[in-house]
């Protein structure tokens, strides 16, 4: 927080909008930290709010709950990974060129420390908490945060380019083809994050196979 926010936050009064986000970006940096390095259960929203320098009722206020705490986190980290997803296959150029840029930052993004750790905290939470796997996967257990690739299978198959009977089952597929094993080694914790070369290498023989399997 800059000098000026700081001398507004210590007369008090109805922060600023900027002012406002800015706190609300500091809470959901000091939540994930906690959660992905203690655990859900073992965070506390008495630890969040002390860390963030915030009241525990601002929590509550903007939030809800520490469940909707965790699902704004999450959910912010999702419209950034579509918002750069949508841009990769907003083109006409061909399938196997735009899946290996897709398949490329998928691999970017889902090979991350905070997204190994993310996704380790839903495996472990799960069963205790179910509630929050639906800010990582719909309520019939699909992946979000992949629309924008699911719209690009789908024009693909309707300008006769793929063919494609389950547009879903065939996302959930190049997901799985391109990140399974190598985040199934990470989580084990038997293999390092790949390097870029290796990520190119497994984006684009992944592709390959997708390619060839759905070839029209």
């Amino acid at each position: 927080m800059d000098n000026q926010l700081a001398r507004k936050s210590v007369r008090g009064g109805r922060p600023s909008r900027h002012e406002a986000e800015v706190r609300a970006q500091v809470v959901l940096e000091v939540a994930k930290g906690k959660f992905l390095s203690a655990g859900y259960r073992e965070t506390s929203l008495d630890a969040i709010a002390r860390d963030a320098g915030v009241a525990k009722k601002t929590l509550y206020c903007h939030f809800g709950s520490k469940a909707g705490l965790f699902d704004a986190i999450v959910r912010t980290l999702t419209d950034v990974w579509v918002e750069e997803l949508r841009k990769i296959v907003d083109n006409d150029n061909d399938p196997a060129a735009v899946l290996e840029a897709a398949a490329l930052h998928l691999l970017d993004v889902g090979t991350r420390s905070d997204m190994i750790e993310l996704y380790r905290l839903l495996l472990v939470e799960s069963r205790r908490f179910p509630e929050l796997v639906y800010a990582y996967r719909d309520r019939c257990g699909k992946f979000l945060g992949l629309e924008p690739l699911t719209d690009y299978l789908r024009r693909t198959v309707e300008r006769g380019e793929l063919t494609i009977e389950n547009v879903d089952l065939a996302v959930e597929q190049f997901v799985n083809l391109v990140l399974g094993g190598v985040r199934a080694r990470m989580l084990l914790g038997c293999a390092p994050r790949p390097n870029a070369a290796s990520r190119r290498r497994i984006a684009r023989q992944a592709v390959g196979i997708f390619v060839s399997g759905y070839a029209a």
